[in-house]
This record gives C-alpha cells, sequence and structure tokens, in this order.
C-alpha cells in the first residue's frame, strides 16, 4: 500500500494523502479514535479500504474501519457511497463489506495503475452533487467522423478515428516520415478533430519551438495555466501531474519529435507513454522524422503499430485539388505541379486546398 500512497500523491501533490504511517506521530494519543472518525467520516473526500484478512485482525485499523462504516451508515447520497472505495489487498475479508461487493482487485496491478483506478474515483466522488449521478465525460463507443482535408494518408486517418474510442485498446499513435510528407498539418487536424468531441480536452506541442510561448499555446487548451518552472522539461512534468489529477479525458500530440531531447525525451518516453498502460483517459500521438521505438517498450501493448507516411502521389494531390477548388482540375496540371514543387506537402496543399 505505501508505493500505492506514494503515486497517488504524486499525482495529487503533498500532503493530499492520509497514509496513517506518514502521521503516526500526529495521532498517537487516547482520542486517536475520534480523530480517525474525524479524518474519515468527515474530512476525506476519499476513503480506501484495504480488504484482507489481516486488515479486519488488527487493533488500530479495525478503528479506522468502525469510522468508515459509520460515514457509510450516516449518508445516503451518491456522494456518500463513492466516497468510500475497498480494493483487495490480500486473502480474507473485512466486517462490512459485503460480499456481492465489487471489489477490485489490485495483487495484479502495478501501483501506478492502482494508483489511476483511486483518483478516477475521487475524481467521480468530488464531481458528485446530492443524489445526482455524476456525468462523466469518456471517450466515444464508436469511431467519430473525421475532418480530414489531406491528401491521402488514410491508413493515419483510420488508425487515428481507433484510437478515439472509448473501447480501444490503443492509445497511443506514432507516425513517422520524411520532411514534406504532411506530418505537421496532420498533427494540427488531428488536434481539431478531438476538440469537436464533447468533454475531451486536446494540446499540440511542436518541438521545433520550445519557447514559453509553445507551452503556454500547449497549457492553454488544456484549460492549465502556464505552469511555473525553468526548464521545458519542469513545465511539462506540472501539466502532466495536473492532468492526471484530472482524469479527464485528453489527446496530447507531439510534433517534430526528431528536435526532442535530454530530460523532456526521457520524461515522454520513460514516464507519460508508459502511464497509457493504467490511464485509460490518456491518448497520445508522437509525429516526427523519428518517433520512439515500440518494440520491447513497457507501453508496447497500447501502441498501434507505427506508420510510415508516403509523399502522396499526383493521382492523391488530384482528389485533394477537385474536393476543395475545381471538379475539372486534370492529372496533367497537377502531375506538372507535383514536379515543379517536387511533391512538398506545404506547395501542394497551398496550391490546391481551401482557399482562406
Amino acid at each position: 500500500m505505501l508505493a500505492i500512497a506514494q503515486e497517488v500523491e504524486d499525482i495529487l501533490g503533498r500532503s493530499a494523502v492520509f497514509y496513517d504511517d506518514w502521521y503516526a506521530h500526529w495521532i498517537a494519543g487516547q482520542d486517536s479514535d475520534l480523530l480517525l472518525q474525524s479524518i474519515y467520516a468527515q474530512q476525506a473526500d476519499l476513503v480506501v479500504v484495504c480488504v484482507s484478512e489481516a486488515y479486519g485482525d488488527k487493533p488500530w485499523t479495525r478503528t479506522e474501519h468502525r469510522a468508515v462504516r459509520a460515514r457509510l451508515q450516516q449518508g445516503g447520497t451518491a456522494r456518500d457511497r463513492l466516497g468510500v472505495l475497498p480494493i483487495r489487498v490480500g486473502d480474507g475479508e473485512v466486517e462490512g463489506v459485503l460480499f456481492n461487493q465489487i471489489v477490485p482487485d489490485v495483487r495484479g496491478m502495478t501501483p501506478a495503475e492502482a494508483a489511476e483506478l483511486i483518483v478516477a474515483r475521487l475524481n467521480l466522488a468530488r464531481g458528485t452533487a446530492g443524489d445526482v449521478k455524476p456525468a462523466v465525460a469518456q471517450w466515444p463507443d464508436d469511431a467519430p467522423e473525421l475532418h480530414w482535408p489531406m491528401a491521402d494518408h488514410s491508413a493515419a486517418r483510420a488508425a487515428f478515428a481507433r484510437l478515439l474510442c472509448e473501447g480501444s485498446t490503443e492509445r497511443a499513435l506514432l507516425v513517422r516520415g520524411v520532411s514534406e510528407t504532411g506530418k505537421s498539418h496532420m498533427s494540427k487536424q488531428m488536434v481539431r478533430n478531438a476538440g469537436l468531441l464533447p468533454g475531451v480536452i486536446s494540446g499540440r506541442f511542436d518541438f521545433k519551438g520550445t519557447t514559453n510561448i509553445g507551452i503556454e499555446a500547449f497549457a492553454q487548451p488544456l484549460g492549465i495555466e502556464e505552469p511555473a518552472g525553468r526548464s521545458l522539461n519542469e513545465q511539462l512534468a506540472a501539466i502532466f501531474t495536473e492532468l492526471r489529477r484530472r482524469a479527464q479525458p485528453t489527446l496530447l500530440v507531439f510534433d517534430t519529435y526528431e528536435a526532442a531531447a535530454g530530460e523532456v525525451k526521457d520524461r515522454i518516453e520513460s514516464v507519460l507513454l508508459p502511464q497509457l498502460v493504467a490511464a485509460r483517459w490518456l491518448r497520445v500521438v508522437i509525429t516526427g522524422q523519428s518517433v520512439p521505438k515500440r518494440g520491447g517498450s513497457t507501453w508496447e501493448s497500447v501502441a498501434a503499430g507505427t506508420l510510415t507516411l508516403q509523399l502522396p502521389a499526383p493521382e492523391d494531390w488530384l482528389a485533394y485539388g477537385r474536393a476543395n477548388r475545381d471538379e475539372l482540375l486534370t492529372l496533367e496540371f497537377v502531375t506538372q505541379v507535383h514536379q515543379l514543387g517536387e511533391g512538398r506537402a506545404s506547395v501542394l496543399a497551398s496550391l490546391l486546398g481551401p482557399r482562406s
């Protein structure tokens, strides 16, 4: 339980978690039972009950649990019921936890996965008023229709649509390609599409520019004030922590990933991407001439196969141009434009794309 408590505190911040071993010096004394009743029955937004035979056998934990049961017996609102979360940490039963009650078994989870479960329940409890069932945003049940004003890249479109589904096992999408394959334009369209989904927030960070302006443009659509911190790594860490605290459906898009380096790159690959295994609310897209290595990673099971973009052919640009500019465009004309522009997406999109 210590490791889980530490993970939860990492998400919620210091002093946000009451773990009795951390406060033994404070709660020791003759009135500890009254103090625990105040903490568990009144002050805590969420009480996590660790179900096991060992828990029920200890005098100290029995005192704790009487306070928890009093909370359940006194309150009848949805918030009261959601404010107590039993989790199984060992064999055996605890008095007051009904045999038919759903008790998540965290013994097969990592501390990070168990922490995500606890924080998600905390957000439910905090978002409930009276007996009203909380309206919790989630990803769509089915793949949404996407606005995709690009030449071809249909495989990326299909993979991105799957990523946005609630039941999808894929939570990361890696898209690589040489310069001028349209990666940046695609990443912007992804954020625009996600922004149309109810309850979903999304942000895009381009490593081509790592100034404070870039951080502000990343944080603002996520509903986060520009974070304090001297380095980009510290600022991104603060944003990621706040997002974990909320556990709201979130899409993060990182573009020009070949420009990421040092602590920032390590944070994304060693901290953010592994969190996807437990964080069902989070989706991450990374585009660039190079992207993180998926094979053999701890997050491989929740990542779609890496896509490699090719330069769209003249036929693809013809369909794009006819859809956006002129139905009478000919393949001969588009082929000439394609040759003159050396196949560069930025040039062809400006000539054949929607008129601003």
